[in-house]
């Protein structure tokens, strides 16, 4: 495996709003996972939703993708970012800290629209495919 999917990369797939995207995922389909922190963000939308076809776009998905546990290695990384980020005052959110831990610590590159967010984690290897 070599790429970790971005929630927001991830809900642009489910909702199929990228015809460039769609096809460079389904290129890459053998190469890319989702974290199980994304797991829990796109499950978390779905439950706050009232859509049927939103429920039933995001469950399709979320029953055929790969997902990676986050293990105590992915947590350490992300400690360490998190740390790092803190001391620099240029702080994300604690689900991209995770994330970002995880591709880290997994050594996959983080495929993300977010380039400039992440672009502030040292190590932390980015791919925009929404462009």
């Amino acid at each position: 495996m070599k790429y970790l999917i971005d929630t927001d990369i991830a809900s642009n797939f489910a909702k199929n709003s990228s015809t460039s995207l769609k096809l460079k995922m389904l290129e890459n389909v053998n190469d890319w996972a989702i974290s199980s922190v994304t797991y829990h963000e796109l499950w978390r939308g779905l439950m706050q939703t009232n859509s049927e076809k939103v429920e039933e776009i995001v469950t399709s998905f979320l029953s055929n993708v790969r997902v990676i546990d986050f293990d105590e290695g992915d947590a350490r990384e992300s400690g360490r970012i998190h740390a790092e980020l803190i001391k620099s005052g240029k702080q994300i959110g604690d689900s991209d800290t995770l994330i970002a831990g995880q591709a880290i610590a997994n050594h996959l590159i983080l495929v993300t629209n977010n380039t400039k967010h992440f672009s502030r984690i040292k190590g932390l290897q980015v791919e925009n495919w929404m462009k």
